[in-house]
Parts: C-alpha cells; structure tokens; sequence
C-alpha cells in the first residue's frame, strides 16, 4: 500500500474547501470534525456521523451549522416520536435529518432511524393508512454517551467523540464571543 505523505492529504483538503466555507462560521477549533463534515456532505452517498461528548463540547453548534443547509431538518430528540419524524419524512424528503440528543429518543422509536440508514426506505403501516418510499437521507446526530443508543443503531454512524475544551480554547471562545458582540 503506498503511504500518502501530509502535504499531499493537506492539498487534497484545501483543494476541497477551496471554496469560502460559512457553513461553521461560528464554531472555533473542531477542524477535523469540519472536514469530515465537508466531505460527507461532498460524497454522492449518504453518510451518517454521531458526535458524542460531554456537554460544551461544540456537538449541538456543528450540527445547528448544518441548518444552513437546502433540505436539512433539525430536531431535538428529547420531544420528538417516531410517527412525528416519520410523518416529517414523508412530508419533506429531508436530504440531511440532523437529531441533537439522540439518546434521548426512546429505544423503540430509534428502530425507525436504524431502517431508513440500512435501506434507504421509510414505511408506515397503520390502521387504514399505508405508505412506503424509498429516501437518500444522511443523518447527523449528537448525544452525550452512545450507551443509549441500540448497538444496530450506532453500527450505522461513523462515530465521533469530542473532548472537553482545554483550558486556553475556553478563553479563546470566551474572548471571540465576547468582542463580536460589541
């Protein structure tokens, strides 16, 4: 296998962002997590990405960055169903689903997410009412531990795990926050 040397992986990169990038205009640092972002929404498949971490750690500002985009859909897990997101998803045909706190959605409603990432297909059968499609939707997720989130589930996600902000990028934040306001 050749080894591909970190200019060369840096020039690819600049290359892709070339372009100027708004889209986490206000998240400091993360930088990695940025590109891996760029490029799932660059790739011409569905990719799924979690972020886990301890809270204020960035994971719910990089996913409201995802807002922005055209056909994107944010909602907090905490309030949210199963027949809620899937009548959305029917309604919509969201390109990008982005779920803060995914651990907060109950085990049996996560079973609904885990067949849309397998599949691609959203079906609904109740009393009197049927319906089925088939959807290329990426989802993008944060929770705090992925423990509560079903083992199928998380198989489907590249996982991601932030870390706590050191002390130096806490006051770099503060400072940054605290002079665009003026």
């Amino acid at each position: 296998m050749k080894m591909v040397n970190k200019s060369k992986i840096d020039l690819l990169f600049s290359q892709l962002f070339r372009k100027e990038d708004n889209l986490f205009v206000d998240v400091y640092g993360c930088d990695d997590i940025k590109k891996l972002f760029r490029l799932s929404l660059e790739s011409n498949h569905t990719c799924s990405i979690l972020l886990t971490g301890p809270p204020a750690s960035a994971k719910t500002l990089l996913l409201q960055s995802l807002m922005k985009l055209r056909d994107s859909f944010f909602m907090d897990c905490s309030n949210a169903t199963k027949s809620g997101i899937v009548d959305y998803v029917f309604n919509h045909k969201p390109k990008y689903l982005l779920l803060d706190e995914l651990d907060k959605l109950s085990r049996k409603d996560q079973t609904f997410l885990l067949n849309l990432m397998e599949t691609g297909i959203v079906s609904e059968i109740k009393y009197n009412k049927t319906r089925k499609m088939e959807i290329k939707t990426s989802v993008f997720a944060t929770s705090n531990s992925a423990e509560k989130i079903i083992e199928p589930l998380q198989s489907r996600f590249f996982i991601v795990k932030l870390q706590t902000y050191t002390y130096e990028q806490f006051y770099e934040i503060t400072k940054r926050l605290l002079t665009s306001n003026r």
